[in-house]
């Protein structure tokens, strides 16, 4: 476990000649990323004592302490808070005409069933009829997209916990919405800040995969990364002890084009594109104008 720690927190540099020097880590998963948090003991020293206001910023008032957090990380689960938005979310995109529009062409990757020689099932129409195709089988109309989206869960001091719901309830409609369209969605969560440290770097980022693209699609688990103590107990924990920032924690930035690279990201979810569900609606339907003006778009 040591050895494993010591590698997937070692960052990699990129140094990009227009938006400055990156320090990068890639953890493996979710599960294998807590387990060594835990056993490490890399934890944020200001989370508050329990009961106290710090300790319902870092948490929020649903899924409070570290124990619960890290249960409802590993299973997939989710606060109510998070369920509640992504449904009212859900119903209000439902009737965006571009959404419905772009879920109702589907994509071409889509399964039909076809006639051949030979087949899974029988028709016994077609050979009553005499018809030389009387087998039927389903396959797909072209190769299977994948894409690949990613969260940035990391916002400034003063959001609240409806704050991150909103973003993890973002995640999970537009991983949902793509699902539906047919494409193999692999999802990641990340941490990127205007880095505030001891390093010469000038931003940090630490992504987390939650949904590979083989994977069927949990919209709880999903939804579990807009939990604020992921970011303001873990994260903030590496971010402290192990890539000695400040007491600031870094600031609040928008993802850079050279960071979006590295993670090959077709759509990212940050806070300043979805205060409001029209706003989120919105970046959804320029996204899926970009796969409709390229439809054999692969990212992966």
């Amino acid at each position: 476990m040591d050895e494993l720690y010591s590698k997937i927190i070692e960052p990699k540099i990129i140094e990009d000649e227009f938006e400055g020097k990156h320090a990068v880590m890639h953890m493996p998963n979710m599960r294998t990323m807590l387990e060594c948090i835990h056993k490490k003991e890399i934890f944020f020293d200001r989370v508050g004592k329990e009961g106290s206001d710090r300790e319902l910023w870092t948490y929020g008032n649903e899924v409070v302490g570290r124990d619960n957090l890290r249960r409802a990380l590993t299973i997939g689960q989710t606060s109510d808070k998070v369920i509640r938005l992504y449904q009212k979310m859900r119903s209000e995109m439902d009737m965006d005409s571009r959404i419905s529009k772009f879920v109702g062409m589907g994509l071409s990757c889509k399964r039909r069933r076809v006639t051949r020689d030979d087949g899974d099932d029988l028709s016994m129409s077609r050979l009553m009829g005499g018809q030389d195709q009387y087998w039927s089988t389903t396959e797909r109309k072209s190769q299977r997209a994948n894409v690949r989206i990613g969260m940035n869960m990391a916002i400034s001091w003063q959001h609240k916990e409806k704050d991150f719901a909103r973003l993890g309830a973002t995640l999970a409609l537009i991983s949902d919405v793509l699902t539906k369209m047919g494409y193999g969605v692999e999802v990641l969560a990340y941490s990127f800040v205007q880095y505030s440290g001891k390093n010469d770097w000038k931003y940090l980022g630490i992504s987390i995969p939650i949904k590979m693209s083989n994977e069927p699609l949990d919209i709880h688990r999903l939804m579990s990364a807009g939990l604020s103590g992921l970011f303001r107990d873990y994260i903030f924990g590496l971010l402290e002890k192990e890539y000695k920032s400040n007491s600031s924690m870094g600031y609040q930035c928008e993802t850079t084009d050279a960071y979006k690279k590295e993670l090959n990201l077709l759509h990212t979810v940050e806070q300043r594109f979805c205060r409001t569900t029209d706003q989120a609606i919105d970046g959804l339907a320029q996204t899926m104008q970009k796969l409709a003006d390229k439809p054999t778009w692969f990212r992966g």
